[in-house]
């Protein structure tokens, strides 16, 4: 009856540590979630909805037409995301879409207002199909910094 006690004993230990582990884990993800989403925050409020405006008009002014969709720019983490919903893939690797971003789809030194607004702001061009989580993007460089 002892030896049988001590082995439950033991069991409710190691059950014991096991919920603990478990549940310090569940808290450190939530603490960590819980701090990226103040550091975000605290990032966006450096973008004024002035800039975003800024942003909007540049980039909707060039999908005038055509079967490219812009969709509108958004502040994340101290970043400007302006996304381009297209119909279909393009038929090329991944670092050659982001370079044809760069060359053919971020802003050009004429934007002066937007680029003025935008400062030490980075921004990015994202492209999709269908969902936004998975886009390709490239950072557009500030051509008056």
């Amino acid at each position: 009856m002892r030896f049988q006690n001590k082995n439950i004993a033991k069991q409710l230990k190691l059950i014991s540590l096991i919920v603990v582990l478990f549940s310090t884990t569940l808290m450190t993800g939530c603490i960590k979630s819980n701090a990226a989403t103040r550091f975000a925050f605290d990032k966006n409020a450096d973008v004024s909805e002035a800039t975003i405006k800024q942003v909007n008009l540049a980039f909707r002014k060039s999908f005038l037409g055509g079967d490219w969709y812009y969709q509108g720019a958004q502040a994340m983490n101290g970043t400007v995301n302006a996304y381009i919903q297209i119909p279909t893939k393009l038929e090329m690797a991944e670092r050659e879409q982001k370079n044809y971003l760069k060359m053919a789809i971020c802003p050009k030194k004429d934007k002066v207002q937007m680029w003025q607004s935008l400062k030490e702001i980075p921004l990015s061009v994202h492209i999709y199909t269908s969902n936004k989580k998975f886009t390709v993007y490239a950072h557009c460089e500030n051509p008056l910094v």
